[in-house]
């Protein structure tokens, strides 16, 4: 992932919980936590929007990291 990368940031109170983003990901880096996906290896995402585009009810979407936010980067 290059620095200025998008990152799938999910809506909990939109997600049902059907791992359809989690089987599409081409890099494996969402994974489910109880009902909803979460990004446990945000440096694999290569930011294709697979995630978002799959969702059935629209809880993902592509956002740019905060400057500073961790990055799983020593």
């Amino acid at each position: 992932m290059n620095g200025n990368a998008e990152l799938p940031a999910v809506d909990a109170a939109r997600c049902t919980g059907c791992a359809d983003c989690v089987a599409v990901c081409p890099t494996e880096c969402l994974a489910m936590a109880d009902r909803l996906p979460w990004l446990p290896r945000p440096l694999d995402c290569v930011s294709c929007g697979a995630c978002e585009l799959v969702c059935p009810a629209a809880a993902i979407r592509m956002v740019s990291p905060l400057p500073g936010a961790p990055t799983g980067r020593a």
